[in-house]
């Protein structure tokens, strides 16, 4: 069968998961409406896997420009990126965000801790790029000369030294180890989504979860930070079991 092939060669993080990888149906998830949507920040080269229904932080203030990991400050936001799988026949299941099958090296075409030196072609206003107003060779020194005139007020882009251009710039490249930037939601009170990324042999109505401080997969909690409250026992579309949850803080 299908479901035995999957279970052979995909493996989830979650207990709750009968084969493949953990997913997400979205119900009502507010960060489709209000925009709060994140996916700028590499994920932590030690983060191996991240599936649908994981639960990261939006660490912005780690070394490097930032990164999604599991201890930074800020509150949790949900892992949901766009499915892509490849062959015909394949099943949402099988699609988690592997490390191994991404190669990212370009972080952004600009690195902003790097930027373009200024530099100046030709010197006339009696100064030279460092502000100098002379220069010394051997035992004589020679006064530039200014030869531009002041500022006139008829002319709004009168430039008195325009001979400057910037250098080349350089590229940001990913933090090292690091190849996959995931696509993370942010989560309100009241969002409903279905999943059975969840660590648990069984769910009943009621239960709360909250995410787990090691890998942020869900887990049976009664409190925390964030929980989420089982408001049906469901079905994925595969016929996976699952649960329908509601963020209640």
């Amino acid at each position: 069968m299908l479901s035995d092939f999957i279970k052979k060669n995909y493996k989830s993080q979650a207990s709750f998961v009968e084969y493949g990888y953990g997913q997400v149906e979205p119900n009502h998830l507010s960060a489709q409406r209000t925009g709060q949507i994140y996916a700028q920040l590499p994920a932590n080269k030690d983060i191996k896997v991240l599936e649908q229904g994981q639960f990261v932080k939006y660490d912005y203030a780690a070394e490097n420009g930032g990164e999604v990991n599991f201890t930074g400050a800020g509150e949790w936001m949900l892992v949901f990126n766009e499915i892509k799988l490849y062959r015909e026949g394949q099943m949402d299941c099988e699609f988690a965000m592997v490390k191994d099958n991404y190669q990212a090296r370009i972080y952004s075409p600009y690195d902003w801790e790097q930027p373009e030196a200024d530099k100046q072609a030709i010197f006339l206003n009696g100064k030279d790029a460092d502000g100098n107003t002379s220069i010394t060779l051997g035992e004589n020194t020679y006064a530039y000369d200014d030869v531009t005139g002041p500022v006139d007020p008829y002319e709004i882009h009168y430039n008195e030294d325009p001979f400057h251009f910037l250098g080349r710039y350089k590229v940001r490249k990913m933090p090292e180890g690091t190849t996959m930037v995931p696509r993370v939601f942010k989560t309100n009170v009241g969002d409903i989504f279905t999943t059975n990324t969840i660590n648990a042999d069984s769910l009943a109505l009621g239960d709360t979860l909250a995410p787990a401080d090691a890998d942020g997969i869900l887990a049976p909690a009664s409190e925390g930070d964030m929980l989420w409250q089982v408001v049906r026992v469901y079905t994925l579309p595969d016929n996976q079991k699952a649960v329908k949850i509601m963020r209640i803080k």
